[in-house]
């Protein structure tokens, strides 16, 4: 309940206090114009940041939580609020609020807060500064579409809040509440469309402080094991900054641009572009933040070795959801500081295509190389328990070199590294479960020759051959099915029918899955034939026949349809022709290839 109400009492005060302070920005024409490389597009109040930072003292001295423990984090967080407010006035440059960043950074490694290393490394100063400054930075570029920044925030302080309860030397665990209320309580206000933004007032206050709260404690641990939980948990919880961070700095890398430009070529801006609406945008962006937090609590509950195999499938996934969006989005004009980019010559573009096959080559060897490894370690952890799993461990240790060696020379050997896997089909499924299966075989014959088999699991090496298959496989689908997750989401899209549920309507169905320039969204097929209905091709179902395509237009606004059946005759031609102009439908004839 003393919990519970620390988080009300935030979130009353944000919630009361945002609007008031909307009212003193407009008033006093603090206000953000529309700008090229800015994502609003109407004028919208500033200064949110200051319901925040007041809520947050206020609740702090009301309950009764100030102490020595948290001064780091009040005189640290005020002074970048401080700043945060001269910069939504007076603009200052990146470097300047870099320097106010490293003074606020200095502020709280004089308190005590530092990353906890073992033996007391001499590296543990400089990469708690550098830490404090990336999270800051991380929620200042962060704040790039309405209720993100804010919404983000409030799911990480919930579950530093959370992880403090197992770590019990996070002794500023509880100020998460008060982050969280305050976040939550000024998010109505922000949430798209949005009526007041933060600024960086707010930004660089809630990313001091989660980065402050989220290693406080952590050079208590008194292990080498705790250490690497109290450093993993931190980065799993903070996963979504920091991923916008590295992805945006990586992507201006490459395009010859400046870090610390702005621009609408951040992880929201791009899965907008996509066709997703802003607010489902944020959504998913929240989603996927809470994913990767309940992640980090497996450390206290799991098995390490476990949790961080499914840590590190997670960040896969995240890593190949950047690709993708680099892939879909990068060539579109609007992206980069509100200014068409000038387009590569032909032979710009074959040399960046080479750099980048080449580089996606380097990152396929490399997850295959870290799958092996995840592979055979869970097959043993799965198998065996307690003083068993001890007494095997030699033999994963010897065994271990041999079976990456054998596996990826095969890998190699049999052509895994030449597949355009966003046209991953069928054939692609049996050419990867031959490699795998010929790898796992190829390992059992070597370790029999070699060692006579002896002493090995056979169970061990079957559950290493079905994760190992399952790791590459879903790695090798992976740009496929969020492809696919991304057409499902995108807006503004037209509902069309497929009429033929054929070899040809599945042609269709999967050229306007892969082509989002036309903007179709394939809500069923027609089809005469009555064994199909209620069927689905690529989850996409069979509706009715040609007689029930008046009421279905109507149920699913219908207003184009794509007739698939290349053999069709001029008499049922005709016929579809006119139920489909009585229902005011316009509609497209596909032929055969050879036609």
């Amino acid at each position: 309940m003393k919990n519970f109400l620390v988080f009300l009492v935030s979130f009353c005060l944000s919630f009361l206090i945002t609007p008031l302070v909307r009212s003193l920005a407009i008033k006093n024409k603090f206000v953000a114009y529309p700008r090229p490389d800015r994502w609003h597009k109407k004028p919208t109040a500033l200064l949110g940041g200051i319901g925040i930072y007041l809520s947050c003292v206020f609740a702090t001295l009301f309950l009764g939580l100030a102490g020595k423990p948290v001064l780091p984090l009040f005189i640290g967080s005020s002074f970048l609020f401080l700043i945060g407010l001269l910069d939504d006035s007076f603009h200052f440059t990146p470097y300047v609020k870099l320097f106010t960043q490293i003074i606020a950074g200095c502020v709280a490694v004089f308190f005590g807060v530092v990353i906890g290393l073992p033996f007391n490394f001499i590296l543990a100063i400089p990469l708690t500064l550098l830490w404090i400054i990336g999270i800051t930075n991380s929620f200042n570029l962060l704040d790039n579409i309405d209720g993100l920044a804010a919404g983000i925030a409030a799911i990480c302080a919930l579950m530093l809040f959370f992880s403090s309860l197992y770590v019990s030397e996070n002794i500023l665990g509880v100020y998460g509440l008060v982050i969280s209320g305050a976040a939550l309580g000024f998010l109505p206000y922000n949430f798209n469309p949005a009526k007041i933004f933060m600024g960086d007032s707010g930004s660089m206050f809630l990313g001091y402080s989660l980065a402050v709260i989220s290693i406080s404690g952590s050079n208590q641990a008194p292990h080498l094991s705790n250490f690497l939980v109290t450093l993993i948990v931190p980065v799993l919880i903070l996963t979504i900054p920091i991923f916008d961070t590295v992805f945006v700095m990586l992507v201006r890398q490459m395009q010859g641009r400046s870090i610390f430009e702005g621009g609408k070529d951040h992880t929201s801006h791009r899965l907008v572009t996509l066709g997703l609406s802003p607010r489902k945008t944020v959504l998913l962006l929240y989603f996927i933040s809470a994913v990767f937090g309940l992640i980090s609590f497996l450390f206290f509950k799991s098995n390490p070795v476990i949790t961080s195999a499914v840590a590190f499938l997670a960040v896969v996934v995240l890593l190949f959801l950047g690709i993708f969006l680099y892939d879909i989005t990068t060539n579109n004009n609007h992206l980069a500081g509100g200014q068409a980019n000038k387009r590569p010559n032909n032979n710009q573009r074959t040399v960046l295509n080479s750099i980048l096959l080449h580089k996606r080559r380097f990152v396929e060897v490399f997850l295959d190389f870290i799958f092996i490894f995840i592979a055979y370690y869970s097959a043993y952890f799965l198998r065996f328990e307690g003083g068993l799993l001890a007494n095997n461990l030699h033999l994963l240790r010897e065994s271990i070199t041999w079976i990456i060696l054998i596996k990826m020379s095969v890998f190699f050997m049999f052509g895994l590294y030449r597949g355009v896997w966003k046209y991953i089909g069928i054939s692609d499924f049996i050419t990867i479960f031959k490699v795998v299966s010929l790898g796992s075989v190829i390992s059992i014959l070597f370790l029999t020759f070699s060692f006579r088999f002896q002493d090995y699991s056979r169970a061990v090496f079957f559950i290493d051959w079905l994760m190992l298959l399952f790791l590459v496989l879903g790695s090798r689908f992976l740009i496929r099915i969020i492809d696919e997750f991304f057409s499902r989401l995108q807006a503004g899209q037209k509902n069309i029918f497929i009429f033929g549920a054929g070899d040809a309507g599945e042609m269709v169905l999967r050229e306007i899955k892969r082509n989002r320039a036309l903007q179709y969204n394939p809500v069923g097929f027609i089809d005469d034939n009555p064994a199909k209905v209620g069927n689905k091709i690529h989850g996409v179902p069979i509706l009715g026949s040609r007689d029930m395509i008046k009421e279905l237009a109507k149920d699913y606004e219908i207003k184009e349809a794509i007739i698939a059946i290349p053999s069709i005759d001029t008499k049922n031609f005709s016929e579809i022709i006119q139920i489909f102009k009585d229902c005011n439908i316009t509609y497209r004839n596909i032929k055969g290839i050879l036609d």
